[in-house]
């Protein structure tokens, strides 16, 4: 029955094709769960160190400006707290649009656990804030005396709230989440203007299909929906001795992509790289984006009762 409402899920949004991007976008959502959903928070009985540095459409160059490609980076960190009877953690993150605006995002988060049968739920919520930034001298309005159209350095901060649920189960995990609840608008140019940035909603999903004892098979999905449009990329990892792995996967309207990395320092340290050819609207584009991923391991913090070691094959 937990497979019937998980695939469900999965494919529930999967006629929506089209997506305007407001927050960074990675090849690597799979391992990247927590940024994605604060419900994730301390899920998986481990101190979790995480570092992704996105350069999207490498090497573009603009015909009229300075700009360029786009520089995403996010870091997180998470653990689980058994005595707040589930998980808390925070994330960085920042994207660079050019050299014409960076975003800024920096969110805490909680996450309750309840185990249900063989699976753990997590109901999660994080704040935090958002900063923006533009710099007026690298746009080239229609006006330029337009009063909305800044012509400086200009930042704005706004809060932010983020809230989702998360179930793992040994063999499958699956995720819903809203970011940017409040959709609270940036005050920008020298007039009225304000930038009001989207509320979007993901949904996740991931199943291992374990082929042999040394060799698993992981189908993976993500949609993300702002009630306008949307976005949704399909893959599927194959994972070698919990060592070495190697996957394909493909953004609707984007690219492809190719996945591989390894565990190394007893499963500890986790690196991983993902290239990403770009298959619609290339000529506007740069070819490529590239994708660095790395996670470092510790063991659980000891607080209150001894932790439980809830998902023993899962490897994520």
């Amino acid at each position: 029955m937990a497979r019937k409402y998980l695939l469900a899920l999965l494919f529930s949004f999967s006629g929506l094709i089209s997506f305007g991007q407001n927050l960074p976008q990675f090849t690597h959502y799979v391992f990247n769960q927590f940024y994605l959903n604060p419900g994730a928070a301390g899920q998986f009985n481990r101190v979790q160190i995480q570092s992704t540095v996105r350069s999207q459409y490498l090497g573009y160059t603009a015909t009229e400006f300075s700009g360029g490609g786009n520089l995403s980076t996010a870091f997180a960190l998470d653990m689980p707290i058994a005595k707040l009877k589930g998980g808390a953690g925070m994330y960085f993150a920042n994207q660079n649009i050019g050299k014409a605006q960076s975003m800024t995002e920096m969110v805490l988060s909680y996450s309750y656990h309840k185990r249900l049968g063989s699976n753990v739920v997590g109901f999660g919520v994080g704040a935090g804030f958002n900063n923006l930034t533009l710099r007026g001298d690298e746009f080239i309005p229609r006006d330029p005396d337009d009063p909305q159209v800044p012509s400086s350095r200009i930042t704005s901060m706004v809060p932010r709230l983020n809230a989702g649920i998360y179930l793992v189960n040994p063999s499958y995990q699956v995720g819903l989440s809203a970011k940017n609840l409040l959709e609270p608008a940036y005050s920008v140019g020298t007039g009225s203007a304000a930038f009001k940035e989207k509320r979007e909603y993901f949904l996740t999903g991931k199943y291992d299909f374990a082929v042999s004892y040394t060799l698993d098979v992981s189908p993976m999905l993500m949609v993300r929906y702002d009630l306008v449009s949307s976005s949704v990329e399909a893959g599927v990892m194959v994972t070698y001795n919990q060592k070495l792995w190697i996957g394909g996967n493909y953004r609707n309207q984007d690219a492809g992509s190719v996945l591989l990395g390894t565990n190394l320092l007893d499963n500890k340290l986790k690196l991983g790289y993902a290239l990403d050819i770009v298959t619609t609207g290339a000529d506007a584009k740069a070819g490529t984006s590239h994708e660095v991923f790395l996670r470092y391991v510790l063991t659980p913090v000891k607080m209150g009762r001894k932790s439980v070691v809830k998902t023993p094959r899962y490897s994520l």
